[in-house]
């Protein structure tokens, strides 16, 4: 960014001229354009980024537009509103050997000078250059600040001012900014800035050693549309690999968090929960834990879907259920604890799907059926039944 045009908006930062969001001063402007329309082009970035589904393109060429339009606008403002206007007029041909005799002039009483002129700008120009340093500092602290605060529309009207600033975890940033920068991320319309961030709040998480922010940030990376953003197949399959690992443990705090407080992110994450990169099914020694964490779940639909995901995974290519004589057991379990799963007097609006649900242990080729399986709990020797 050239340095004094943002000194320039600091300084009108400082005057007050970002006037509130609620009660805009329609008469303050920024590089000649309107507060006000540039207020306006925030908010409907920020929108539109609220809006957009996690698997989906929701690439805004107008709003990529508007973003790169207000720094070249400020460039070609300041060229046309230089800040000293009132020394020279339109010179006519006439005037030109009086020009040139007054350089000449100048040129020689620079050169008597030119020895103290050097030594000036040494001791005037070092406070000077300092002065800049510190400006430049407290312009990223503003932008730091208002990420950490999780003020998105404003933290994204400051990064203009922050085009070539790198944003440094250790100055500012920590672990606990990650949900902030993420969603402020995930609103950037410049591609290269937004793999920067990513990255940087990759570094984040990982330094957190927290599972919770690490799956967040892997969700958001697997559903950006980014062409520079590259190996994020690999990173959302070794994060979901760590979810299985944990949750085959009993250990299963991440995904309920998520699906309390991220519901989209558990809905792509639960696609993906129980189908196995080798093809293999859930172990049969596991399944009891995966009741336990399908019931933990807090709402109906989400209890519903996950069961639902899970038996499509222990569904056999002929529709039945897994004969093998291990599953026999747990998955009687299971189909004693499908019908709590939900309270359908309080939801009847679900009751066809719990009916769906409990119609996947029938079998027409065995001629099983969810009676039979939720009968064996009641059978001592149920654990060494076969199929």
């Amino acid at each position: 960014m050239y340095r004094p045009l943002s000194v320039v908006l600091i300084l009108l930062v400082s005057q007050n001229v970002f006037a509130s969001a609620e009660a805009p001063k329609p008469d303050k402007e920024i590089c000649g354009v309107k507060l006000v329309n540039l207020q306006d082009s925030v908010k409907s970035w920020v929108a539109s980024a609220e809006k957009c589904p996690l698997n989906k393109f929701c690439d805004n060429q107008s709003h990529r537009t508007q973003y790169n339009q207000i720094p070249l606008t400020c460039i070609r403002w300041r060229g046309l509103n230089p800040a000293q206007t009132s020394g020279l007029a339109t010179v006519g041909k006439e005037a030109l050997p009086k020009i040139e005799t007054g350089m000449a002039e100048l040129v020689a009483m620079f050169a008597a000078i030119k020895p103290d002129l050097v030594k000036l700008d040494e001791e005037v120009g070092r406070p000077v250059r300092d002065a800049w340093k510190e400006l430049d500092a407290l312009q990223s602290e503003v932008l730091r600040s208002t990420l950490a605060s999780g003020r998105t529309e404003r933290a994204l009207f400051y990064s203009f001012l922050e085009r070539e600033t790198n944003l440094n975890p250790n100055k500012r940033l920590r672990p606990a900014n990650v949900e902030e920068l993420l969603r402020y991320t995930w609103a950037m319309p410049l591609h290269t800035s937004q793999r920067d961030l990513y990255s940087l709040i990759g570094e984040l998480a990982q330094s957190s050693k927290d599972s919770f922010l690490q799956t967040l940030h892997a969700v958001n990376v697997a559903n950006v549309v980014n062409p520079e953003l590259k190996n994020h197949e690999n990173l959302i399959n070794e994060q979901m690999e760590k979810l299985r690992d944990n949750l085959s443990k009993n250990s299963f705090a991440t995904l309920v968090a998520i699906a309390r407080r991220f519901p989209p992110h558990f809905n792509y994450l639960r696609e993906r929960l129980f189908k196995l990169p080798d093809g293999s099914k859930p172990a049969a020694n596991t399944l009891p834990i995966l009741a336990h964490f399908i019931d933990q779940l807090p709402t109906d639909e989400q209890r519903l879907k996950t069961a639902d995901a899970l038996l499509q995974s222990l569904t056999a290519e002929n529709g039945t259920m897994l004969q093998d004589p291990e599953y026999v057991y747990p998955l009687a379990q299971l189909a004693h604890a499908i019908p709590n799963l939900v309270d359908v007097k309080a939801h009847p609006d679900l009751q066809q799907s719990v009916e769906g649900l409990m119609a996947k242990f029938n079998s027409p080729v065995d001629g099983k059926s969810l009676q039979y399986y939720q009968n064996l709990l009641a059978s001592p020797s149920a654990r060494s039944v076969a199929a």
